[in-house]
């Protein structure tokens, strides 16, 4: 094994030395090369991810591949580079006003004058991202209070799953039920009451959402899906 990383290190300055041989020596200790399947070189990834950047994992994966390349492994070496295109870098956060940010993280005091289905509504779409549409199409039996999420009806019929958080959850536990629709209103209204109570539009709303949840840490991945997007 030292034999081959010494051979796919050949040539290669100091420096790079010192970061590829421990991305050579990690994947082997995962299986020996005579062994090694694609799928391994994604196993591989895969556990990497969660240490590492998606661009640090890019770049891994080509060095990988040049192993794999000194080894014979045109299998391998094909799958890594593959692999490695895969991954995309990072959305840019979503340009929005600072001003809608600070409401956003205020949301309860500037509600506070609403009136009860206003104030579920527009935490609704503050919480989950939620589009006009989507919301005004919910249903009581897509709603799970207990476990604090709904399964949202999105473009072309799909569905998805979006959360959501106590206080939201007491908002719809105290609204009168009118028939089966949570928010028994027309799209114009609820852009209405955004306009009137935030002074903007719902869809600035679902960009400040896109904006608090990757400052937070949250994955561009599980955004795509919260949001139900087909690509970022």
């Amino acid at each position: 094994m030292e034999e081959l990383i010494e051979a796919a290190l050949a040539g290669l300055s100091n420096s790079s030395k010192r970061k590829y041989r421990p991305v050579f020596s990690s994947f082997l200790e995962l299986v020996p090369l005579d062994q090694a399947r694609p799928i391994h070189v994604r196993i591989w990834a895969s556990r990497r991810e969660r240490s590492v950047s998606r661009r640090t994992l890019k770049q891994q994966l080509y060095m990988l591949s040049r192993l794999f390349k000194i080894a014979g492994r045109e299998d391998l070496s094909k799958e890594a580079r593959a692999l490695a295109k895969e991954i995309r870098a990072p959305p840019p956060l979503p340009k929005v006003d600072e001003e809608l940010i600070k409401m956003y993280q205020d949301i309860e005091r500037v509600l506070a004058s609403a009136k009860p289905l206003q104030r579920a509504a527009i935490m609704m779409l503050a919480e989950t991202g939620m589009r006009v549409g989507e919301l005004v199409s919910l249903e009581w039996e897509d709603v799970d209070l207990t476990n604090k999420r709904a399964r949202v009806r999105g473009k072309g019929g799909k569905s998805r799953y979006v959360y959501f958080t106590n206080r939201t959850a007491n908002l719809l536990r105290a609204l009168k039920r009118r028939g089966n629709r949570v928010f028994p209103v027309t799209d114009r209204t609820v852009r209405r009451w955004v306009s009137d109570l935030l002074n903007t539009h719902p869809h600035a709303v679902r960009h400040a959402f896109a904006v608090w949840f990757l400052s937070k840490g949250g994955n561009p991945r599980v955004l795509q899906r919260i949001l139900g997007h087909s690509s970022l």
